[in-house]
């Protein structure tokens, strides 16, 4: 029993290793998005609640790991219970922000679909929105957010095909050259090779694969939390048993002690029988 009671405690102490390593890497995230993001200040600016939120999380982690595990090498109830009550917030913080996550997933696939939107034609939106779709269709190599039409006649040079692999790929659309440079002359017989594929199915398909995985990390987090707390429980009841049961054991010890060696056997006396006196 205590062999197995000594590889609990190893374990739980393992575990909460794993954690406080996992809130450093959180703060290191913080630190290499900010250096990232150093060099633009407005940037930096709007960034900033991200990087607080990291450090405060990754801090929060690393601190609480680091207590339940010298609780468990210590053997100190205080430690422990600590430990545990992180746990059970921690578990309940996670599965708070998964769960509404999970339900209004769709609702925020649809907010997103009417933002996008609301921004066509592109060829009359704001000079910024031009650029950053210009960017996007440049990267992930689409055209328009959900038709090359998104852009009236004035299709940007971003949206044609700049090799030959993605022509023969089937990756390329021919279009009018009109559609491409608007003219009272219409140009017949003039084509260009535009990217087939529109760039909102892409970026939905992204925005899934994120959700997927902040939900994976907020579901999993509140698992490894509640088995921590478990954990955690059961050591504190070894920890109790073991303080309960050393000074029952210690006193009984003492009393028999000083029992006998107090106590003294009484002193030995002869008994005899008087002679009797014979009769004459």
């Amino acid at each position: 029993m205590a062999k197995l009671s000594s590889c609990f405690k190893r374990l739980f102490i393992f575990f909460n290793l794993l954690f406080a390593i996992v809130g450093g890497v959180i703060i290191g995230l913080g630190l290499l998005g900010q250096f990232f993001y150093h060099g633009s200040t407005s940037e930096f600016e709007n960034q900033t609640t991200g990087f607080v939120v990291l450090y405060v999380v990754g801090g929060v982690t690393m601190a609480t790991s680091l207590l339940g595990a010298y609780g468990a090498h210590r053997g100190k109830r205080i430690p422990l219970i600590v430990f545990l009550l992180a746990c059970i917030i921690g578990c309940f913080c996670f599965l708070r922000l998964a769960v509404p996550t999970a339900i209004y997933r769709p609702e925020v696939e649809q907010s997103m679909e009417e933002k996008f939107r609301e921004v066509l034609p592109l060829n009359r939106a704001s000079p910024d929105v031009r650029q950053l779709t210009e960017r996007i269709q440049l990267g992930l190599k689409c055209c328009g957010l959900f038709s090359y039409t998104d852009w009236g006649q004035n299709v940007p040079d971003s949206c044609l095909c700049q090799g030959e692999e993605d022509q023969v790929e089937g990756k390329c659309l021919n279009i009018p050259y009109k559609l491409l440079f608007f003219s009272d002359i219409s140009m017949t017989g003039q084509e260009k090779l535009i990217y087939r594929q529109t760039c909102f199915p892409i970026l939905k398909g992204y925005m899934a694969k994120a959700m997927d995985i902040v939900l994976g990390v907020f579901f999993g987090f509140a698992v490894l939390s509640l088995l921590g707390a478990v954990m955690s429980a059961v050591l504190l009841a070894q920890v109790r048993r073991s303080t309960v049961g050393v000074p029952v054991v210690s006193s009984v010890s003492s009393q028999l002690s000083k029992f006998s060696f107090s106590y003294q056997p009484p002193k030995y006396s002869e008994l005899y029988n008087m002679p009797e006196k014979s009769e004459n």
